[in-house]
């Protein structure tokens, strides 16, 4: 991004921020991804239980990378299991739960669509502090932007990514198929967190995920 982009990510991110947390989220901004990476290694204490949820900024981040055989941490491997549903129900134990929003509204909350469901889940309830990192493309002004968002950007390119035989990978946007393949099951609006700094989202003045 040119600097005149990056200082409209600036403001946006700046007033998503104080949204947030008028909802009872904590929020920061971070200028870069590798600033971000810093303060959750900083933050996360050693021996804590980690999960992540599926995400192509985790990947992009290095964060999978990072936890992926790290002696200081119990990372809860999705990736590397023989049984991924242990996986998703341990979660809910976990100390920290990382992962990335779909979108993000100017007015202070997240949404989301998931396929199995355990990404919002685990969002919603369970691991005792959820990190939400987001690049400032995922801001939207409205929920209704937010749902345009997924429908033409994040859910058929995770499509696209996943291999799912489904018609968003044909047209290049999203038809509200009902396939069995289909990963677009879980439609979640988290308006305010319950326990208030429960979720903290992170705001990177970069282009991230999809």
């Amino acid at each position: 991004m040119d600097d005149h982009v990056k200082e409209i990510g600036r403001l946006q991110a700046a007033e998503c921020a104080r949204k947030l947390k008028d909802h009872n989220f904590d929020a920061d901004y971070f200028e870069t991804g590798a600033e971000a990476v810093e303060y959750l290694k900083k933050n996360i204490a050693e021996g804590s239980s980690i999960s992540v949820g599926g995400s192509m900024t985790l990947s992009e981040l290095g964060i999978l990378d990072w936890l992926t055989g790290n002696p200081h941490y119990n990372f809860l491997d999705r990736y590397h299991t023989d049984d991924v549903q242990k996986v998703f129900r341990d979660t809910f134990s976990a100390d920290v739960y990382l992962m990335s929003s779909n979108a993000v509204t100017l007015d202070g909350c997240l949404y989301n669509v998931d396929g199995n469901g355990n990404r919002v889940a685990a969002l919603i309830f369970g691991p005792k502090k959820v990190y939400v990192i987001c690049g400032v493309n995922k801001i939207v002004p409205t929920l209704d932007d937010a749902i345009t968002r997924v429908q033409q950007i994040a859910a058929p390119a995770n499509n696209v990514r996943l291999n799912k035989p489904n018609p968003c990978t044909q047209l290049g946007h999203c038809v509200k198929c009902v396939k069995d393949t289909s990963i677009c099951n879980q439609f979640v609006v988290t308006r305010r967190s319950g326990q208030k700094g429960r979720i903290h989202v992170l705001l990177i003045n970069e282009e991230l995920g999809y």
